[in-house]
């Protein structure tokens, strides 16, 4: 596989990771390699991957680089993963960029899932070139305000495109009022219930398992499906 030509398209990429636990969601327990595109519309206090969007903390010149769509494919299939998770930062703000729809033609004999915030339509070439899709809107407890981290209009589309695609909603909690004001979203936006995931935020296992036990039942008894953040609860 050829590396690309001076003039070849290339997305902003922090990283690709791998083999790693997919963490959240209907893929939780997963094997998977994890390619880290660039950039972020949302700046998410607790995020854990604030090195591939926030310059107030991180030289992302250093952390960033261009890379061609050859070596993205080569170094996510190194670790032979079950899936190949695209995701950020914000994946879909480089759904545009040219090498976008090469990256998912070379990963088309595998399995590819998508993580986004939830902000953002996604095109009908990112749709047809992805396995399934992980929607994570993010709460009051991220920082940013209700009009930049909840686009109504876009997250009834994510629900309506849920009743026919491999799409699911991953809700990231810090306590019980959070599981109320998700079930208001869920409502209020048409996503299906069935397809609601809830998981504790948090980096650091004690801090993790704390919430999940104090959210579970809350979880369970608003008709929800609980997901431990697995990739939290592994000590490398």
């Amino acid at each position: 596989m050829t590396e690309g030509t001076p003039g070849s398209p290339r997305l902003t990429v922090a990283g690709v990771v791998g083999p790693v636990i997919h963490g959240q969601g209907a893929a939780s327990g997963r094997r998977c390699s994890v390619i880290q595109l660039g950039g972020c519309n949302l700046t998410c206090t607790w995020c854990d991957s604030a090195f591939t969007w926030d310059n107030s903390r991180f030289d992302l010149s250093r952390e960033l680089a261009n890379w061609t769509v050859p070596q993205i494919v080569r170094q996510a299939l190194l670790c032979e993963p079950a899936a190949i998770v695209i995701s950020g930062g914000e994946p879909l703000m480089q759904q545009n960029n040219p090498a976008w729809p090469n990256l998912l033609a070379a990963l088309a004999a595998h399995e590819i899932g998508l993580e986004t915030n939830g902000t953002i339509v996604p095109s009908t070439q990112t749709l047809r070139g992805v396995s399934w899709i992980t929607v994570s809107p993010k709460l009051a407890h991220a920082g940013d305000p209700a009009w930049a981290r909840i686009n109504g209009d876009v997250l009834v589309r994510w629900g309506h495109l849920a009743q026919r695609m491999d799409i699911d909603f991953s809700f990231v909690v810090r306590d019980v009022d959070d599981i109320a004001t998700v079930s208001t979203l869920v409502a209020v936006h048409g996503l299906p219930l069935s397809r609601v995931w809830i998981s504790p935020e948090g980096t650091v296992p004690s801090v993790v398992l704390g919430r999940l036990q104090r959210i579970a039942g809350a979880a369970l008894a608003a008709g929800f499906n609980v997901s431990p953040r697995l990739n939290a609860l592994v000590v490398e």
